[in-house]
């Protein structure tokens, strides 16, 4: 089977999955000149045609400054598919980066700061040129590469998003290309005969990315089903078996301890233990507090950077409660230090924190808003002053 017809069906795929196009968007592709970008504007020119979605093309690049560039035979192509190339004249970005590359000491040009620079550059000409959506080229392959280099340099467990939205900047990040294999578009490009241009970054072919491209393609040749496998893991939602999903956090100086749900059985418990209709919100972060594997408390916290608010508070008892706040406040400030720790409550719920030093009580509605003092040391000396917490 023909690329073309691979990777529009791939497309096609991404946007049922993933709600990628919408009607009467205009979509800001950021094109380099690379195989992936230039097969992504021509995909996406004929995708155009045949969806039964109305959107709008914009491409643009960025001149970064980096030597030889020439954007003349680019800019020739894009019209030749009937679309004017935008673009965005940012040579400071490489006297910044030689600049930053001496001043740490590096190897090479800081690729990080080079990345950040040009989402920020890309994102304002979408503005400019009135785009609600930006679309990049990152394929099947990308986000395996991701993962991985997520794992081993950054100890975590994740890669880039098929959408994202950027509420500051009021744009969707969309990338089509997330079920294309790298060597379909490479056929694609040798089929379609679409130019490619040369990579004018001095780092190109010098980077950890290309590390683990070389690694990983070590594993697919001795386990040739792991390319698949690896994708559809980052599918598998309802096979995700990591230690964070089993976590019981225990709470200091007491007998009780909390999990963090999300599973919509703990959230229909959590409905019937609060006694509402609705499931509570997802933006929350959910925490089931035990005692005897018996559920008696339920506090719903909102996180907005280092701004900590409780937005639930309800226990069967409150008789421990001091040490119960405390102990979570303790628990994030050790994590997030600075932060700033409010609780929306009740009356009749404050009167029950009875030596646990709190500030700013505010009315909010039928309820107040109280800030705990942003010491933990602190908190803890009062609660055993009082002798909350024994010595």
């Amino acid at each position: 089977m023909k690329a073309l017809r691979i990777i529009l069906a791939s497309i096609r795929k991404a946007d049922e999955e993933f709600n990628l196009f919408k009607d009467n968007t205009s979509i800001c592709i950021g094109i380099s000149g690379g195989k992936d970008s230039m097969a992504l504007l021509y995909c996406l020119h004929l995708y155009q045609k045949y969806a039964k979605i109305n959107f709008e093309i914009k491409p643009m690049t960025i001149d970064l400054g980096f030597p030889n560039s020439d954007f003349t035979k680019l800019k020739e192509y894009v019209s030749s598919l009937g679309y004017d190339l935008y673009i965005k004249d940012a040579k400071q970005v490489y006297e910044i980066l030689k600049i930053q590359e001496e001043k740490q000491n590096l190897p090479h040009l800081p690729c990080s700061i080079c990345s950040r620079m040009k989402k920020a550059i890309i994102n304002k000409v979408a503005e400019e040129l009135n785009c609600n959506h930006v679309s990049f080229a990152h394929h099947k392959d990308d986000a395996i590469e991701t993962l991985f280099l997520n794992e081993i340099y950054g100890g975590r467990i994740g890669t880039f998003a098929p959408k994202m939205y950027l509420t500051n900047d009021k744009i969707t990040f969309i990338r089509p290309f997330i079920y294309v294999e790298e060597n379909t578009i490479k056929r694609l490009i040798k089929e379609e005969n679409i130019p490619v241009f040369s990579s004018t970054c001095p780092n190109d072919k010098h980077t950890k990315r290309e590390d683990i491209k070389n690694l990983l393609n070590n594993i697919y040749k001795q386990y040739p089903s792991s390319k698949d496998n690896f994708l559809t893991m980052l599918n598998n939602k309802e096979k995700l078996d990591v230690f964070f999903n089993h976590f019981e956090f225990k709470v200091s100086y007491s007998k009780y301890y909390f999990k963090h749900v999300e599973d919509l059985e703990s959230l229909i418990k959590e409905m019937k233990f609060l006694k509402i209709k609705n499931i509570p919100k997802a933006n929350l972060y959910h925490l089931h507090y035990y005692k005897n594997d018996t559920l008696l408390g339920i506090i719903n916290i909102a996180k907005n950077d280092r701004n900590f608010t409780i937005k639930i508070l309800k226990f069967k008892n409150y008789k421990d409660i001091d040490i119960i706040l405390y102990d979570l406040y303790e628990k994030i400030y050790s994590k997030y230090n600075p932060i700033n720790f409010d609780i929306e409550i009740d009356i009749q719920t404050l009167k029950t924190i009875k030596f646990l030093p709190y500030k700013n009580k505010k009315k909010l509605g039928s309820k107040y808003l109280i800030s705990l003092i942003d010491n933990p040391v602190y908190l803890l000396k009062e609660l055993k002053i009082n002798n909350v917490i024994k010595n």
